[in-house]
């Protein structure tokens, strides 16, 4: 029996969810939309990540964007790290994913999802969550370059999901080894109540001019039809896919696309370990959502709840004073502990 066949057998969690303790946060730093919006948008001091580009078709006439990293001293398997909605392989918990799996001696691929990161050219149709294969393909040729295994999925938010929704729907066949999912939008429906809620306006807001500069560019390369993208007819989530993306996916409507999109009713089909990592004050998935899955697929999912981190924030103050994404050592942590073969850094 090898390390990754080990690995599905003996992750058994049970009883009640962890709770893991974040800090120290900044002083000025407190509640769940500023842990959310000032972690997103403050900058990380992260070194640069020597990486080699490289596009992966997933489909003909479609690519996707990957940067592959390799450590000083390998010692470890593979991280495939994939960012949310709107988000890109430069983002700074992506970045701190893959800084950290650097260091200890893990390789780390990069992901830009159909349509992100300026990667418009390279798609012949519109990014939808139900693109999860898409991450199987990079893990394929992950396989033919040869990078040391175990493969592990690394996702925050919407690429979470994608990243559960992958493992999942390919049960015994998964190209991954494990996942690690950071506040996984599991549950489109919940998520669209949570977002609606007044004090959630600025998400919404945020989410929808994101998405309608996406489509706008897209447009500017190919067309796509559909009404015009801005916020005139565009004013929710909801209206964005209704218009665009569940059509471009094939489907009726926004329902018949959150319910193939989201893998809350899938997660027991998990033959791989999962350690899924949300917070008590993320502003639109609720950390009740989540914790209900601890023990799932016959214990091979274990759910920890940090007590603050706002949404894939985990923004905290480090011993030397500097800013750090705290969710990439517990990460790691759990990645060495599940694949003890894999060598360890010792940390």
């Amino acid at each position: 029996m090898d390390q990754r066949t080990d690995a599905r057998t003996r992750a058994i969690n049970v009883g009640q969810p962890d709770r893991l303790h974040v800090g120290p946060f900044p002083w000025w730093m407190r509640g769940g939309h500023l842990e959310t919006i000032l972690a997103s948008a403050l900058p990380l001091p992260l070194p640069p990540l020597r990486s080699e580009r490289r596009l992966v078709e997933v489909e003909p006439g479609t690519a996707v964007e990957t940067f592959w990293s390799a450590p000083e001293t390998p010692r470890g398997g593979s991280l495939l790290v994939v960012h949310g909605l709107g988000g890109s392989a430069e983002r700074p918990h992506v970045r701190a994913m893959a800084d950290e799996a650097l260091r200890r001696g893990w390789h780390a691929v990069r992901v830009n999802l159909r349509n992100h990161g300026g990667t418009e050219a390279l798609a012949s149709t519109l990014f939808s969550a139900v693109q999860s294969d898409d991450l199987g393909t990079v893990l394929e040729a992950m396989e033919e370059a040869a990078l040391p295994r175990p493969y592990v999925l690394v996702g925050g938010s919407l690429g979470a999901n994608m990243a559960l929704r992958y493992a999942a729907l390919a049960g015994t066949s998964s190209r991954a080894d494990a996942v690690f999912a950071m506040n996984p939008a599991i549950d489109f429906f919940v998520i669209e109540r949570e977002i609606h809620r007044p004090s959630n306006f600025v998400y919404r807001l945020n989410f929808v001019l994101g998405l309608c500069n996406m489509l706008n560019a897209i447009r500017a390369v190919r067309p796509v039809p559909g009404p015009p993208a801005n916020v005139r007819y565009v004013q929710s989530i909801r209206d964005f896919d209704s218009y665009f993306t569940a059509p471009a996916a094939g489907f009726a409507n926004a329902d018949a696309y959150y319910e193939a999109a989201g893998t809350r009713a899938a997660l027991d089909w998990l033959r791989v370990p999962a350690f899924i990592l949300t917070a008590r004050n993320d502003p639109f998935i609720p950390a009740s959502l989540i914790a209900a899955h601890h023990g799932a697929a016959e214990g091979r999912v274990r759910v920890a709840v940090a007590d603050r981190g706002g949404h894939v924030g985990y923004r905290v103050r480090g011993a030397d004073g500097q800013p750090r994404f705290w969710a990439a050592k517990p990460a790691l942590d759990w990645i060495e502990a599940t694949f003890p073969a894999a060598g360890s850094s010792g940390r």
